[in-house]
């Protein structure tokens, strides 16, 4: 389904698009420029398997800066190397927390039993309450258990960097283009995500499509949708990746 709407959003931002579009200018005034800088804001709202990840319910969150240099001009278009870096970032992880409480009746005697336990998992946390009763077998405890199941969240501030990247813009004659991105590079967080038994350092790797939107030759604003893909490619006693879609905000300038 999040595929479907990033999908929609992306088409419905590629005909406003040709919509506005003006004609055509002069090769030499094309709305291209040699080096760009770009600031961007970024966020998903929950994860959910899409092609490589299977953790469910992480949000991602995060603000950084990008360079690009183009490297070859053709048929109206441009290819540009792109590196990003993304130094402040927040990731996501649902929290279960269970309260169980009851008696417990022993040989000797019956006990009041009370415990609180927190645990972050790839699956989704799911609020429910309930009771557990004990075996009745001679010799043994018995009773019932009540439990409460609530769900939290758990913020972790990581860093991202993107060494790797590129940029195809098309329609580089028009004030407004449609563009394909990429990107390869690493995530290191505080503590270990998307689980306990996963690593603090994963690696990211990232592509999708947007739109920019020249306001001058040097200056442009653009809206984008990524998939987005973290893992530790098993150097951790486990790997559940994540896959995101990312949505994007950002302004560039440059020359």
């Amino acid at each position: 389904m999040r595929v479907r709407i990033c999908g929609v959003v992306l088409l419905c931002l590629l005909f406003a698009g040709s919509a506005v579009a003006q004609e055509p200018v002069d090769a030499k005034d094309a709305f291209s420029r040699k080096n760009t800088w770009t600031v961007f804001a970024e966020y998903s709202k929950d994860s959910t398997p899409i092609l490589m990840g299977y953790s469910r319910q992480r949000k991602l969150v995060d603000a950084g800066g990008g360079y690009s240099r183009r490297v070859v001009r053709f048929l109206g278009s441009d290819l540009s190397y792109l590196v990003e870096v993304r130094p402040v970032l927040f990731e996501s992880d649902p929290l279960t927390i269970v309260n169980s409480s009851g008696t417990i009746t022993y040989p000797t005697g019956p006990v009041a039993y009370s415990s609180t336990s927190s645990e972050v998992d790839a699956g989704k946390c799911q609020a429910q309450s309930g009771s557990t009763t004990l075996p009745t077998d001679p010799g043994f405890p018995s009773g019932t258990i009540n439990y409460v199941i609530t769900c939290e969240r758990q913020w972790t501030f990581g860093q991202a960097f993107s060494p790797l990247g590129f940029k195809y813009s098309m329609r580089t004659r028009h004030r407004v283009q449609p563009f394909v991105i990429g990107t390869l590079g690493y995530m290191y967080t505080s503590r270990p995500v998307p689980v306990a038994d996963a690593e603090a350092f994963n690696f990211v790797f990232d592509f999708g499509a947007g739109v920019e939107v020249f306001r001058s030759d040097k200056r442009s604003i653009a809206l984008e949708c990524r998939y987005h893909h973290l893992s530790n490619k098993g150097t951790a006693e486990v790997n559940p990746g994540v896959d995101n879609l990312m949505f994007k905000a950002s302004y560039s300038f440059g020359r």
